[in-house]
């Protein structure tokens, strides 16, 4: 029985899908929210690229077939036709190639293949040239050999900051192929904190619940909008494309009910309708956080089931039978004073068989109880997350 690894680090991108039946970055936006709710409860650090599984699912995508592709396609966009989610996401991969002012942004993809291997040609051409994969030959059964070389190209890519991504033991005689894609932002801040300014401070946990963080504060007309349930602020890069959105739970301890009431619709309308018309005081955590996932579970709520049985259908990978048996995510983010790094990882294993407000006054907005926050570049979610 052999196997294909597929490992996505994440990577920040945005396009538009032109003519598209279904607006796949609102689709995008809800997938993001699922993976968030599915993570773990509200009352837990995430953080998670969902860009970077999106595209490991867009690879896998392309090389499955029948119901295997359907239930792969419904969940990253339902009621996308044929072409459009994989031309979808090589065009987000091509736009990683731009430099940035203000900011660094590295996408690169790689496909690992087992020496000797029936991978098809014509899904090696896929990867090439939708996803501008480069090509390396291994041989999987030395685990520990190819695990080295596959993580140190991860942690490369990644200035570091996403490392052992898989290990030894995930890799077999039956191993095939991997793919690889890796992603890693920093942007420093349009407006810096002063780091003079950032002071210890209570954070309100839960319910007498409270521990001591360091809290950064400034005061600037911000990107702001709210609703009856949350506040949200939008605190821009240097270059003004990407921005990290927080959205805070008015009620101090009401981030499940503000998470289940978020939809990828009500999240782009909330992030379109935020404006600098207001000068806000900003208090806002410092704050490093590093997640690792095992996310079948969590795709197979999301109606992926037949990629991991023995039904699968990956027919345009290989003539022979191939299914999922592990899909793991690592994720890291780093937010202080200077700005935001951010990196993500994610590893797919295979084997056979609201309108803005006018103020008079600054508007405070306090972080100091738990928020879901994420990096945004053109209503694209690239990172997504919850800090508790």
């Amino acid at each position: 029985m052999a196997t294909l690894w597929l490992m996505l680090i994440g990577v920040l991108a945005l396009v538009h899908c032109v003519n598209a039946d279904v607006d796949l970055t609102m689709a995008q936006a809800e997938f993001a929210l699922k993976l968030l709710r599915d993570s773990g409860p509200s009352g837990s650090f995430v953080i998670l690229s969902p860009f970077s599984i999106s595209v490991a699912l867009a690879m896998v995508y392309a090389g499955a077939d029948g119901k295997t592709k359907i239930e792969i396609g419904d969940a990253l966009a339902k009621g996308a036709k044929g072409e459009e989610i994989v031309n979808y996401f090589s065009a987000l991969m091509m736009e990683l190639s731009k430099e940035g002012d203000g900011y660094k942004l590295l996408a690169a993809n790689k496909l690992y293949v087992q020496e000797h291997s029936d991978i098809l040609q014509s899904f090696k051409d896929v990867i090439k040239e939708k996803f501008d994969g480069q090509l390396q030959e291994v041989d999987f059964s030395k685990a520990t050999e190819t695990a080295k070389i596959i993580n140190e190209w991860v942690e490369k890519k990644t200035n570091a900051k996403i490392k052992n991504l898989i290990s030894p033991d995930m890799l077999t005689v039956a191993t095939t192929l991997a793919l690889v894609n890796a992603i890693y932002f920093k942007g420093d801040w349009a407006t810096k904190f002063d780091v003079h300014r950032t002071m210890k401070k209570q954070f309100h946990v839960a319910e007498n619940q409270n521990r001591e963080i360091e809290m950064m504060t400034v005061t600037q007309n911000f990107l702001y909008t709210e609703d009856e349930t949350m506040q949200v602020l939008g605190l821009p890069y240097k270059s003004g494309v990407v921005s990290m959105f927080v959205f805070l739970p008015k009620k101090k301890f009401g981030l499940a009910e503000v998470e289940k009431s978020l939809s990828g619709e009500k999240l782009i309308a909330l992030i379109n309708s935020s404006a600098k018309d207001n000068k806000i005081i900003v208090e806002l955590p410092k704050f490093k956080l590093e997640s690792k996932f095992e996310l079948r579970t969590t795709l197979e709520q999301l109606g992926i089931h037949d990629a991991f049985t023995s039904s699968a259908n990956f027919s345009d990978i290989s003539a022979k039978p191939l299914i999922i048996s592990h899909v793991i995510h690592q994720a890291f983010i780093e937010t202080n004073e200077e700005g935001t790094e951010a990196a993500a990882a994610t590893a797919i294993l295979m084997s056979r068989s609201m309108r803005p407000l006018a103020a008079t006054l600054p508007i405070r907005f306090i972080a100091d109880h738990p928020f879901i926050f994420a990096i945004v570049k053109n209503n694209h979610i690239l990172f997504i997350g919850r800090f508790h």
